[in-house]
């Protein structure tokens, strides 16, 4: 059955979304989504919150952010959506009014400085590398009763060919798992994405010598790397294309 991919403009897709997005989500188990979701007690609310914070990004219009979708041209049916995000300006490196802060677990909790850490050393890791303009993904999705339909890699290079168009390269911060879905749509795996060494010091020493808990040692024992995949302008990686940070770094 053909697929369509076409930009998002009805708020109303994601009561066919969310519920896909909640689900898809965790098949395979995804050892960093804890660290940038709230755990809310049903998945109901779950799905619910992450409605209404898409709905909301939407209608910001934002000229830099392309929320598209697949559908199943036969059923009508949305089987799966990706949000790509042009990166007007560096990262950084986690300083200042750039710092996430994880409102969705509660102040003071092991649980919130711990995703902090975590979100802000990645992105801080990526921003010193990539500096330049760039597409990022910032998420991708496909139902699972619908993979291995090519889904996934419409949405992929939906992306890549805007970044084309835009005459920009293209950053995937990936986990392990998708590794192989990147590079078959045109992405080389440049190099890895360790956790904050912060996150292991914290767990040591702690602020003030105290040192972190039991949870936080729970956290730890989760695969919390990743890989840093990039693709150039214009055209796919090849075996032998360096990144353009990979000349500049001492």
């Amino acid at each position: 059955m053909p697929l369509t991919v076409s930009l998002i403009t009805d708020p109303s897709d994601f009561s066919q979304i969310s519920p896909l997005d909640y689900d898809a989500w965790r098949t395979p188990y995804n050892p960093q989504l804890k660290h940038f979701r709230p755990s809310l007690p049903s998945r109901a609310e779950e799905i619910a919150y992450a409605k209404n914070k898409a709905v909301k990004r939407l209608q910001q219009n934002d000229p830099n952010r392309f929320i598209i979708k697949v559908t199943d041209d036969e059923t009508g049916e949305i089987i799966g959506w990706a949000v790509w995000v042009v990166n007007d300006e560096k990262d950084g490196d986690g300083e200042g009014d750039g710092k996430t802060v994880a409102y969705w677990y509660p102040e003071g909790s092991e649980e919130r400085e711990f995703a902090e850490v975590f979100i802000n050393g990645l992105w801080g890791f990526v921003g010193r590398r990539v500096t330049r303009r760039h597409m990022d993904l910032a998420s991708v999705v496909v139902a699972t009763s619908h993979r291995h339909r090519g889904a996934g890699r419409l949405l992929l290079r939906w992306g890549t060919a805007k970044a084309d168009e835009l005459g920009i390269e293209t950053v995937i911060s990936s986990l392990p798992s998708a590794r192989g879905a990147y590079e078959k749509s045109g992405f080389g795996c440049i190099e890895v994405l360790p956790p904050d060494p912060e996150l292991f010091r914290k767990k040591e020493e702690g602020e003030g010598g105290v040192k972190r808990g039991d949870k936080w040692k729970e956290l730890l024992k989760d695969n919390l790397s990743g890989w840093l995949m990039w693709r150039p302008i214009g055209r796919d990686w090849r075996e032998g294309d360096r990144a353009p940070w990979m000349d500049t770094e001492a």
